[in-house]
Formats: structure tokens, sequence, C-alpha cells
């Protein structure tokens, strides 16, 4: 289920293929599109596409949700499709071609970029005037494009999103003479906490243990686009200062010296090993950790994300050229009203509704008074200001020149602005290509 960030160069392969295909490779104009008749009963059918999601654990649920909606709708048919996980991009691509994108369709903000932009999503925000009122506003804000005509519409209902808060190891924080219940608040004070670790364990443990990224420049106030949305912009003074911290950090050996090479496990999996005591996860993180590592799982604690959070989010868009619009909308929503959306992320665990009302339910906004009941509504209050910081233009390749560049900052071999410059110049050469 933790696929949320969908594979890359999707939006580039979309484009060109739309391009080549004579279906709109340029920008469409959004701002025509008509607002949908309402208020008629509904009738005739509409097709629904899911991404990977028709297996025993969630098959029933759609099969019901169709159901009630068909029995309170008399006259109206939704047939379910569900794509394979693999692959998904390339066939939605091939939809959005041929003019046969579903209905009502799963879509991440990645490939929903570019079938917007091109005319082939309802613009939400003009369709419905409870949007902002209904839906989380980091969602919503997830499926705003700046390069769209519409400006600061949105073209998806949030439906099942996640984000990442801090886990920390109150038994190696302790041996360091640091307190769990008052771990790191800034980026700072985490650099300066894992001086006292590293110092206090003669080099043998960690609290940091990954290179910076896209999410550490957007969270130094450094946008990541140029206000237009059509390119890399992020070579700032801010962002060259944080590289320089973590180059800092790095040559002090407060992270292990293979963060930087392909024998690096990741952070969670260091974490597992209680060989660094900060990891990030999900909010039922402490849940999953006590049913693979139970002594671990107690010495958890949990705090909100530094600076802004990341946001990971699924949502339901409505093809622009349905023929049946009224009931595509209708369905769209009723999908991802509350009830519907909260009965969904019990099965996906792990995840949260992207439904305003979720706000007053018990299971996101109140803690049993332990560490994974506060975790949960810890991450719950974080989605709300989280942000999706991975651009929809931004691809693998584009990602593999981040991470050499900032390597390269890291060991000492080129300066952070240099690194930085390196990586917009070639990324933007990407985008022309």
């Amino acid at each position: 289920m933790r696929r949320i960030s969908v594979a890359a160069a999707v939006a580039a392969a979309v484009a060109m293929t739309l391009s080549g295909c004579g279906v709109g490779g340029g920008e469409s104009d959004n701002s025509t599109q008509k607002k949908v008749a309402t208020g008629a009963p509904l009738k005739g059918s509409i097709t629904f596409q899911t991404w990977s999601l028709k297996n025993p654990k969630f098959t029933p649920y759609f099969t019901k949700l169709i159901s009630r909606f068909e029995a309170e709708h008399p006259g109206t048919t939704i047939k379910w499709i569900d794509q394979p996980g693999e692959g998904y991009a390339t066939k939605v691509t091939g939809q959005i071609a041929s003019g046969s994108l579903p209905d009502v369709v799963n879509l991440p903000p990645d490939i929903a970029h570019t079938a917007a932009k091109t005319g082939n999503l309802l613009d939400l925000t003009k369709n419905v005037p409870t949007l902002a009122k209904d839906y989380v506003g980091s969602g919503l804000k997830a499926y705003t494009y700046a390069d769209t005509n519409s400006g600061n519409h949105s073209f998806a209902f949030p439906w099942y999103l996640g984000t990442d808060i801090n886990y920390w190891n109150k038994a190696m924080m302790a041996r360091a003479g640091l307190d769990a219940a008052k771990p790191p608040k800034t980026f700072d004070e985490l650099v300066a906490q894992a001086k006292i670790m590293h110092d206090a364990s003669d080099g043998k443990d960690y609290l940091m243990s990954r290179a910076p990224g896209l999410m550490d420049i957007a969270n130094t106030g450094t946008p990541l686009l140029s206000p237009d949305g059509t390119k890399f912009a992020f070579n700032t003074a801010k962002a060259a200062a944080m590289i320089d911290k973590y180059t800092a950090a790095y040559k002090a050996g407060y992270l292990p010296a293979n963060v930087l090479s392909n024998k690096y496990q990741g952070n969670t999996a260091l974490f597992d090993k209680q060989q660094v005591a900060w990891t990030t996860g999900a909010g039922q993180f402490i849940q999953s950790v006590q049913e693979t590592n139970p002594s671990l799982a107690s010495k958890i604690v949990p705090s909100p994300a530094l600076d802004t959070p990341p946001l990971y989010v699924q949502g339901i868009s409505v093809s622009a050229k349905s023929k049946n619009l009224p009931l595509a909308l209708a369905f769209a929503r009723y999908a991802t009203n509350n009830t519907n959306q909260v009965a969904f992320v019990k099965l996906a665990q792990g995840f949260l509704p992207g439904s305003a009302a979720s706000a007053h339910d018990p299971a996101f906004s109140k803690s049993d008074g332990t560490p994974a009941g506060d975790a949960a509504v810890i991450a719950y209050k974080g989605m709300q200001k989280a942000v999706n910081f991975t651009p929809p233009i931004w691809t693998d390749a584009m990602n593999s020149i981040l991470n050499q560049q900032i390597a390269l900052a890291l060991t000492g071999k080129k300066p952070a602005k240099e690194a930085l410059d390196n990586i917009v110049a070639r990324c933007n050469q990407l985008l022309d290509q």
C-alpha cells in the first residue's frame, strides 16, 4: 500500500505520448471547463478504476461501496476495474492517449498533473463549492498545479494520505545523556544532539543516518520550482547553507560513513538494528515494530516531524471527457465522503483519511495514552500541514543527479552551491529534452 509515490518520469512520459498522439502535448485551458449540471436524478453507467486494490483485503469494501451507491441511485451502474501495481503509469498514459480514461480514476499527484495539464481531469474547485470545507487542505494542494491555467484549482479528491513523524530510541539516547521526551525540534538541535551521542559513545552510536534530499531543501524555505512551475530553481544560499551543515556533520562522524554508498541499508533498517536512535515513519510504525521487533517497540518514543512533514497522497479524479459527468462526479464524492474514507483507511492501516470531518473521529484525534496512540494523533495533526515535496516533473534520473552531487558536497569534493547549481542546470536540461 505504501506506493503513494509513483514511478518517476511519469509526467514526461505522459506528455511525450500525448504530444506524439496529437492529444494535446501543450497546456490545455482548463479554465474553459463547464460546470457539471447537478440536481437531476442520476442514471446510466460509469467506469471506476483503482490501482492495485483488488484483493481479499479490499475487494469486499469496494463491492459493498458500489452496491450501496447503486441501491441509493436506482438506474445507475458502476463498473469497477483495478489495474496491477506494476506499469500503472504506462496504462494510464495509454488510456489518456486513446481517449479511454475511466470516468472516475485513482491517481497520484504526478500522473494527475499531466492529465490535468492536457485538459483530461475535471476542475473540482469549480464544480464542488464545498471542496475546501469537506477535504483536507494539504491533500487538495497536492493536486493543485502552478503550470495549469486553472491556477489554484484542484483536480482530485484527497482519498488516503500518509505522513512521517519522528521516532526515537529512548535507551540509546539515555546512554548518551539525552532525553527522548525532549527530542530535537529543529535541524540545528538535531545536529547538536547528534554530536552529544557521537562523543558519548566514542563514535559507535548515531542519531543522524541519512543524507539530505529534496525535502530538506524545501524545508529551508527554498521553493523547488520557479513561480510558473516549469523549471527547477532551488540553488539558493539557504539550501547551500543546509548542505554545508550536513557536510560538517558527516566530516565529524555524526553520520555513518556508508550513507553515501551502495551498502547503505536505509534509515529504518539501521534504527531496527538499534545502530541509530532516530528514524521517521507513519503513525502506525510502533504497531508494526511490535510485531517484528517487540524488544525495540518498548523503547520507542514518537514526536512531531522536524519542520514541515512530507505528505504522501492518493486521490480520486474525474475524467473531464466522461460522457456521464453528473454520475461520475457524484460517485467520486460518495467514494471519498467521510464515512467511506474512514472505513477504507481502517483497512489500509498506516494511512489517514482526506476528509476534513475525520478530525472529529477519536480514532484520529485522541490518544489512548500509549506511545503508539500518541504517534497516531501526532501523525494526523502533522498530516494537516504536510506537503507533497516532490514536484510532479521530478524523475528518477533527476534524483540520481541530486544524490550524486550531494555526495560530492558531503565528501568535500565540491562546494554546496556548485553542487546545487549543477543539479538545477542538469535537471532543467532533462526537462528541455
